[in-house]
């Protein structure tokens, strides 16, 4: 990491080796596992593009039709490839947004530990599902708002506002979550008196108008659809009408952990501290108002929602989580030496363990070597689920099974 002189050639050898290495990882992961259940749900889905569908609003569709037809290919490496150049763009947007406000150092940490947790190195940063393209036009909408923390009389003009709404109207047509942030922006407002009185300005109305244009397609296939994603969504939330409290906690317990895992331990601690330590403090500066803001709603309403809850999903925050990098990075760039020493430290050894579980779980997804020769564990090995199986149908013909003109 940066440490003693900050110039603009080790910040810019530093980026490259976080951004190479988690990008050589997510290749590697494409390249060794198949296209997961969701994955292959939405391939097959992809082949037919609507205004909306049933679960997801449509914009990852759109993009695994349009890289489908354009490389004449549905081989997960091929359509997983857009995603991965997602991530790319939205690890340098998140160094952007943190060294603007707390520094080049702060930048680099913000975006090592971003690229070793689990849920933005593989599963936002290479699958394909919606999470990707709504985490990288939340990080372009709130880049587009970030004059807004840099004077004393917040002001912007109407082109930010305009770019605001169109990447939010985006990350709004890949998720529908994506609300939530929009909730942390007018809290953000609200927070102050200085910015209170954008709440009235006609950019913020021109950012709004903007994005529902953007949404407006899903908007009207719900409409002549009997609302059935919204509800579909909305049902998934609170799956229970009567108040079981052992089921729910034990849902609170397994969402925890989930996050725990999503995140890697020394992120989701860190990051619980800083949430209190910055809640508590009187001395919050504009910019760590605006992440919090940014950060809190999806965080406390998807883990307020656990508790009510048979069966919720641990990555439902990560759009929260997203905006905490930037205060974690600022608080690892100014430790005091011995503090600096163990977060190396720590940032090795985690990522060490990453970079084993990613090498070894694709051998593993690719080859079973891990439990091929224990038959009684291996039952229980349900990675099975990520293996292609486009080579079934030729081997069933060479077995006989099919006709050579079978489909």
């Amino acid at each position: 990491m940066i440490d003693r002189t900050v110039t603009p050639a080790r910040v810019a050898i530093v980026i490259f080796i976080i951004v190479f290495a988690a990008t050589l990882a997510r290749f590697y992961g494409a390249a060794m596992l198949g296209l997961g259940v969701d994955e292959s749900y939405m391939v097959v889905m992809a082949r037919h593009p609507f205004l909306s569908y049933f679960d997801h609003p449509p914009l990852t569709f759109w993009i695994v039709h349009a890289t489908a037809w354009l490389t004449g290919s549905e081989a997960g490496f091929v359509l997983r490839s857009p995603f991965i150049a997602m991530s790319v763009v939205s690890t340098l947007l998140l160094y952007q947004l943190t060294a603007r406000f707390y520094g080049a150092k702060a930048g680099a940490w913000a975006i090592a530990w971003f690229s070793i947790s689990p849920f933005f190195l593989l599963s936002a940063g290479s699958w394909i599902v919606p999470d990707g393209p709504m985490m990288l036009f939340l990080l372009v909408a709130a880049s587009a708002l970030a004059p807004l923390l840099e004077t004393t009389t917040p002001h912007i003009s109407k082109m930010r506002w305009g770019i605001a709404g169109l990447a939010f109207g985006l990350a709004l047509l890949s998720k529908y979550m994506a609300v939530l942030s929009g909730v942390g922006v007018l809290l953000f407002l609200l927070s102050d008196k200085t910015t209170r009185p954008l709440l009235l300005s006609s950019g913020l109305y021109i950012a709004v108008t903007i994005a529902l244009l953007v949404f407006s397609p899903v908007i009207y296939w719900n409409a002549v659809n009997g609302w059935q994603s919204f509800g579909f969504q909305l049902s998934r939330s609170v799956s229970s009408s009567d108040f079981e409290p052992v089921v729910h906690l034990i849902n609170s317990g397994r969402m925890l952990l989930g996050q725990l895992a999503y995140l890697q331990p020394v992120t989701l601690v860190v990051f619980l501290w800083l949430l209190l330590r910055h809640i508590r403090s009187a001395e919050k500066t504009r910019a760590d108002r605006y992440l919090l803001c940014l950060a809190i709603v999806p965080i406390v309403v998807f883990n307020a929602v656990a508790l009510l809850s048979r069966n919720t999903l641990p990555h439902w925050p990560m759009a929260g989580y997203l905006f905490l990098f930037p205060l974690l990075g600022s608080w690892f760039a100014n430790l005091k030496p011995t503090g600096a020493a163990t977060a190396k430290r720590a940032f090795a050894a985690s990522a060490g363990v990453i970079l084993t579980v990613v090498v070894l779980g694709g051998l593993h997804f690719k080859t079973g070597v891990l439990t091929r020769s224990l038959a009684s564990v291996a039952r229980w090995d349900d990675t099975i689920r990520a293996m292609d199986w486009f080579d079934v149908k030729d081997a069933l013909r060479r077995r006989g099974f099919l006709l050579a003109d079978e489909p």
